[in-house]
Order: C-alpha cells, then structure tokens, then sequence
C-alpha cells in the first residue's frame, strides 16, 4: 500500500465517524442505537434527497461505508448492497451493524481508486463524503463511471468551497472532520469545478444541502458561539439567502 494511502487509511481507524459524538461503548447496540438516532436527525436532508427505497432490489455500491450509517438504510431499503471502505475499523463497524439489524450487505476492505468490481456492475453508486478524501480524485472518480451500468446513477456527496462552513473554518481555523485533526485530504469545489468532474455523464444535477444546525461535535467556546450564535442568526435568515452557501454538494449524474 502506498505510504500517503495508508496514512488515510490509519487517519479513518483512528477517528471512525459518528463516534466521537457519543459517549456508549462503540460496537454495542446501544451505541448504534444512539448514532443512528443522531445521525438521521443531523443530516434530516439524506432521506428526502436520496429516497433509499427507490433503490430496492437493485444493485447499489457504496463506496466509503464509515460505521454504516447509510449501508443500513439502504440494506433496510432491499437494495443488493456492497460496501467498501478504505478502513478496517470502518468495515468491521458495518458489518456488526448490519448483523446486528438482522441485514444483508457484502462489506469488503476496498481502495476507491482501484475498484475490484469488473466494469458496469452496478445500477447505482453512492458516496458520502468520502471522494474529496482521496489521494488521486481521477482515478476514484474513473472509477465510479467504470463499474456503473449504462443508464446507472452516481450518488456523490462534495464539500463546497464556497459554503458558510468553508467560510467559518478559513476564519476560526477550526478542523473540518475531527477536534483532533483533520485527514491528508480534505478538498473542496466549486459548482463549476464538480459539473467539469461529471462531464462524461449524460445527465448531472447539483444541489446545495446541509446548512447550520447545532452539533455536538465541537467543544468550547467555538462550540459555544457556533450553536447559540451563528446557528440562531442565519436560521432567521430567508432560506433564498442562505441556500447559495450550503456545505455539501450533492450530486445526482446518470451514466
């Protein structure tokens, strides 16, 4: 393995997403439990958006899977799910999971710059968050449109530059993923730089999601003015005015 590509690598097992808002034992089921419940209440959008069921007995790939916060909704959904991650930890999260919730996935330790699947494999490929993280984009993005069937759809999750939570972390030096630091990669893009990634595709539509709520993934006094400050002052903005500046760039392309 690469040195850069293990350093992501190690950066993902040492901070599995999701656990550092919760204080249960991670892997147990009360753990799960509570992330599941935090999770689908911090990023409410996910389900209006990405509409799981529509997914049913097709042939999704998720690529980075986390802890399995997705994974769930889509096995529950009745998608013929596989899940990959970069990180050990992050897949064995899933699989406890999965096998915890009584659902079926293949979850396999899995590079997105080389995918192991043969070419148009499957009907769908999702992606949260994950491809800014890579160490060479073209090559994961390559490979996205490599194993999709004609007519499949790419479902991938972006960081936008030009976004309040861009703007915030250029001001407060505040790290994006973690308190602790963040990983080797973390870029972002423009609406224009993400339609020039999806040029080959017939069909791609952008939208802007996730705007301010309060966390719990922030301590002190950043934490403290984030939630009972800049949270209570853009809320009472007009939507029209904020909408522009979303943090995530949401991406639906059709092969």
């Amino acid at each position: 393995m690469p040195a850069m590509t293990k350093e992501v690598r190690d950066y993902w097992d040492a901070h599995p997403i999701g656990a550092e808002v919760l204080e249960e034992e991670p892997g147990s089921p009360e753990f799960y439990r509570r992330y599941i419940e935090y999770y689908d209440r911090f990023y409410a959008y996910k389900k209006r958006v990405f509409q799981y069921e529509k997914y049913r007995g097709l042939k999704v790939l998720e690529i980075g899977c986390g802890l399995g916060i997705d994974s769930y909704k889509f096995a529950k959904a009745g998608a013929v799910l596989t899940c990959i991650d970069l990180s050990s930890v992050a897949v064995q999260g899933t699989r406890r999971l999965l096998q915890q919730l009584g659902l079926q996935a293949e979850v396999l330790e899995c590079n997105a710059e080389q995918l192991v699947f043969p070419d148009e494999s499957f009907d769908a490929v999702y992606s949260f968050g994950v491809l800014h993280h890579v160490e060479h984009e073209e090559r994961a993005f390559n490979e996205v449109y490599r194993v999709l069937k004609p007519g499949g759809e790419a479902l991938i999750t972006l960081y936008h530059s030009r976004s309040w939570f861009w703007l915030l972390k250029r001001l407060s030096g505040t790290n994006v993923e973690s308190e602790a630091g963040d990983p080797p990669f973390a870029r972002v893009y423009s609406v224009p730089e993400v339609r020039e990634l999806f040029r080959d595709y017939s069909q791609a539509v952008v939208q802007l999601e996730r705007f301010p709520q309060r966390t719990r993934r922030r301590e002190g006094l950043k934490a403290f003015l984030f939630n009972w400050v800049f949270v209570p002052a853009t809320k009472a903005l007009p939507r029209r005015l904020i909408r522009p500046f979303g943090w995530h760039l949401v991406v639906k392309a059709v092969k």
